[in-house]
Formats: C-alpha cells, structure tokens, sequence
C-alpha cells in the first residue's frame, strides 16, 4: 500500500510498496484511514537533529480517523463499517503509573505513528481499546483533529481554569490554536495570544482570542493587557518557559505543552518561588476522548478555520514544509 515511511534522520518518503497491514492480534482493529492531520510532533521527528524521537521505518501520523474494515476475535465495541478516531498512545493498563490513575504518564506506551505504523497511508492496525466511534456528520478534516483536541483538553483541565480568569497562550500553530478554543469556552478572559505570524494571528482570532499580539507588543503593552498577570499560561511552542513564568500571575498556573527536544531555555527559578507559581507538564490525551468527540460532535466548537488545506498523500512533504514555513496552521492528509 502507499505510505509516508520516516526513513531516518531528516527524511520521509512516500512508498507505494509499504506491506499492507491485515489483523494478526485478537485485540487489533483494522482501519482505511480517511484523513490524517500533520502534527508539530511530525516536524520535530523530521527535523535534524531530531526534537522527538521516532522509529526509522515506521510510518509516521498520529491524528486520523478511519472506517473499520476488520476486527480481531476479542473486539466487541466496535464492528466493520464504524467511523471512528483514535488514541494513537495505547495505554497498557498494569504498569505504576496506569494503576495510580495516572494513564498520559503510562511507561509503556508505544505510539502510533512513532514507535508502530501510522495513519499516513492506506490502512492502518490499532488496538480495540483505543478506538473511538464518532458521528458520521462530523467532517473528516474536523474528526481528525479529536487526537490534539483531547490533548488539549487534558491540559486544561489540568490547569483548573475557572471562568473569568486572565490567561495567555504562547503560539498560535494548531495546539495554540485549539487551547484558545478550548479555554474560550471555559470562560477564560481576557485570553491573549502571544504569535508573530500575520497569518496565524488571523486564523486564533476566529477562534476566539481577545487580543493576539507578537512577543514584542506583549511586552509594550502588558501593563494594559494584564496589569496583574496571567492566572493562566500555556507554553503551546515548547522553548518559552522563561516567558511564561515572567507573564503569569501571582499564584498563577503554567501549563508547559509543546515539546521541543533541543530547546535548552534559561529559567530563573526564584521566580517560580517567589510568585508561588504551578508549573504543570501535559503531554497527551488523559480519559479525554469521549469529551473530545462530544465537542466537534455537538458543533461547540468551530475548528474549522483551523484547517489551512487538505492534500493528498503525494503531498504529505510539501504540506510539512508549509507548517514548517509558517504558512499553514494544520494540514490534513487523505491517504
């Protein structure tokens, strides 16, 4: 079949000769991918040196959804003919982390799309646990972004926003993008978007930001904008910690989410102390699909300004360059 293969440091190519995956596992779920989004995750791996690890050989994409082909004798929740998304991060349920409750920290996760085949392709297996039914109606361009939205949503709670409350979101590429959505319609005010991208800037307003403004106007204009600081902060690039915790209030909360494996950022700790700051990791998706799945089923949220194109697989490269370019905010792919 045909998929994107990440064929080592800096490279991917679009193979047409990829075997094609077939049910082997009594918990395995086959899946014909009908869209796949390109993720900052995706950049990171490709990027030299590499900010995320990944398999050479594996065929990268993590955000899909799918209609199922086949099941494994073990599958009772879903069945041949279901629309439906996925956790590309399986949990495995027995280890410490899992049984404490703690499941975005389980030590055994191996990935889709990083450490096994993704959904850049044709088909893709994933196992019976991780899928999700999602309503038909939903457009694929929007139900393939249920994967970074139930991250997004994790993240927010973890952050305890109460309605009312000030809060700042560093970068507006496709997570920026989503926590501004998603902390709109938690009431956060005033939400301000710190992004130096025209572009960009454009598409986080129609999702809601009350201000958007480049890091230097942050800094001319914080006194005006957040005269105590921000109750909230979200580092959604994953280099501005520093940033973050000079613009959070006092007793405020930071939520560090991109990831940038290079970045090596001075933090002045102190500050941290001094302001009785919460400084909150938050990686991937925690019991937060089905609240996912409700928000783009419901329409609560309009994503679709998000969506800058959607291409064929062929495209997958030229799509990548665009995100890493600054010209697109999320690129969809339809194997």
């Amino acid at each position: 079949m045909r998929a994107a293969v990440f064929e080592g440091e800096g490279r991917l190519t679009v193979r047409e000769d990829h075997p094609e995956p077939c049910v082997a596992a009594p918990d395995d779920v086959l899946i014909a991918v009908e869209a796949c989004g390109l993720c900052g995750s995706d950049l990171q791996i490709l990027n030299i040196p590499p900010g995320h690890p990944a398999k050479p050989g594996v065929v990268l994409g993590h955000e899909f959804v799918g209609r199922v082909v086949d099941v494994g004798p073990a599958v009772d929740g879903v069945r041949a003919g279901d629309r439906v998304v996925v956790d590309p991060d399986p949990k495995c349920g027995a280890c410490v982390s899992c049984r404490a409750g703690r499941p975005a920290t389980c030590t055994n996760i191996v990935a889709l799309g990083v450490y096994r085949d993704g959904a850049l392709a044709e088909r893709v297996i994933a196992p019976a646990a991780s899928v999700y039914r999602v309503d038909d109606a939903v457009p694929a361009e929007i139900a393939a972004l249920v994967e970074p939205l139930a991250c997004v949503v994790n993240g927010t709670n973890r952050a305890a926003l109460r309605p009312g409350e000030s809060s700042v979101v560093f970068g507006a590429g496709a997570i920026g993008c989503l926590f501004t959505a998603v902390l709109r319609a938690a009431g956060a005010s005033p939400l301000v978007v710190v992004e130096p991208s025209p572009a960009r800037a454009a598409v986080v307003r129609r999702l809601g930001a009350d201000v958007v403004v480049t890091p230097d106007e942050l800094a001319d204009r914080r006194a005006e904008l957040l005269p105590d600081g921000a109750d909230v902060v979200i580092d959604a690039v994953g280099s501005v910690f520093p940033e973050a915790i000079d613009v959070a209030a006092m007793g405020g909360r930071i939520v560090l989410f991109g990831m940038n494996g290079t970045a090596r950022p001075p933090v002045h700790q102190v500050d941290i102390t001094a302001k009785g700051l919460t400084v909150l990791g938050s990686y991937i998706s925690n019991f937060t699909f089905p609240a996912a799945i409700h928000l783009v089923e419901s329409g609560q949220l309009d994503l679709a300004p998000l969506v800058s194109e959607v291409i064929p697989l062929d495209a997958t490269l030229a799509g990548l360059r665009r995100l890493r370019a600054g010209e697109a905010v999320k690129v969809v792919v339809t194997p």
